[in-house]
């Protein structure tokens, strides 16, 4: 049953019928319409006008509307200089009073006219409710990854929030974040990219996401196999990929990935290529984006500064094809003996012999080091 909203009583849907709004609907739709157009707060207040004068005035006719749940029309014989012949119709957003529409001119010939603005106007008094629900929605999401990263949110209150929210979750827990390809140009990931994903996530059960540090992040609970491998297949999309948590964590393992997440992307530049990479690979990642510039550059200084450029770049491709030889020369495109020779000259220069692991460690941690020095979505 309608029910009109008097002076005092609380009207949480109030708020989206403002003055801003109601004049923008005023100046698209007076220049097809020959009639006089004004529309109402739920006080009856006009907000909305053709005629800029009326602007803060109470509409009686409207006030009549609104609390009597009755649209009301007046003849010409009951004008007066304060009240003009016309129609005025309540206006409703789920079954409350929030307003009301009027149109100036003769009742029998504006009806049908204020019927359809009516109409219009409280589809778009939903869809501000629901643009704006959705941003309360995103901020609280925001908020609530920020106080994981930080470090600043229990168990109880995330479970709470997330019951705040509307989204009740429960352990295990999985947290995730989409970040721009390797090579892209840019940390950063494009809004419409952002929006993409977050539409592609919406309405998975279990699932939370907001848009945070240029990156999509994405909550995850009560995670089973399945419902992993559905969320990540949604977020596969364009050039982007994903650094991801634990797949069952603790509400305790969550706050650690959240920290580790948080760290790295803070240093973009030190996240490999690959399209899916587990946090739990970036050991050496994580321990360098925690160092001070001091130490990185102390590093750096001992470790790289005196080798050649294609003394590095050798290094770095016989990391990356796992120490061997026959994969190294052949993605180098170099005979085995001319790799054989620059290993040894590293070795001669630096003092490591990269054919062992904790040698092969330290100048893994060197190249990291550097890479997070020259990082340019970092400041340095």
């Amino acid at each position: 049953m309608t029910w009109a909203v008097r002076d005092g009583d609380e009207d949480e849907f109030a708020y989206v019928f403002t003055g801003e709004l109601a004049q923008r609907v005023v100046d698209e739709v007076s220049p097809r319409l020959d009639y006089n157009i004004n529309l109402m707060d739920r006080n009856g207040r006009i907000i909305g006008s053709v005629d800029g004068t009326r602007i803060g005035t109470v509409h009686a006719g409207a006030l009549q509307a609104i609390r009597d749940g009755r649209r009301v029309l007046v003849d010409a014989d009951e004008e007066s200089p304060d009240v003009r012949a016309g129609i005025n119709i309540p206006l409703t957003l789920d079954g409350r009073i929030v307003g009301a529409v009027g149109v100036t001119g003769d009742p029998d010939e504006v009806e049908s006219v204020c019927n359809v603005l009516a109409l219009t106007v409280e589809l778009l008094l939903r869809n501000e409710r629901h643009r704006d629900s959705s941003r309360w929605r995103e901020a609280a999401v925001r908020e609530l990854l920020l106080g994981l990263v930080n470090g600043t949110v229990t168990e109880n209150g995330l479970l709470e929030a997330l019951r705040h929210i509307g989204s009740p979750m429960a352990p295990p827990w999985n947290i995730a974040a989409v970040v721009p390809a390797a090579g892209g140009g840019s940390w950063s990931l494009p809004s419409s990219t952002s929006v993409a994903l977050l539409r592609r996530v919406q309405g998975i059960s279990g699932v939370v996401a907001a848009e945070l540090r240029g990156a999509v992040w994405v909550l995850s609970g009560s995670v089973t196999d399945r419902t992993l491998a559905t969320t990540r297949q949604r977020l596969r999309t364009g050039d982007v990929r994903l650094v991801t948590g634990r797949h069952a964590a603790s509400s305790r393992e969550l706050s650690v990935d959240a920290a580790r997440l948080g760290l790295l992307l803070a240093r973009a530049h030190l996240l490999p290529a690959g399209e899916v990479t587990e946090l739990s690979a970036l050991v050496p990642e994580t321990a360098v984006a925690q160092q001070s510039r001091e130490i990185s550059h102390d590093t750096v200084e001992r470790v790289l500064t005196p080798l050649s450029a294609t003394l590095r770049e050798t290094a770095r491709a016989f990391l990356d094809h796992d120490l061997s030889i026959a994969a190294t020369a052949t993605a180098l495109e170099v005979h085995r003996n001319t790799l054989v020779q620059r290993l040894d000259r590293i070795q001669h220069v630096t003092g490591l012999n990269l054919r062992t692991f904790d040698h092969a460690v330290a100048m893994r941690l060197a190249l990291l080091a550097a890479a997070a020095l020259e990082d340019p979505y970092n400041g340095a």
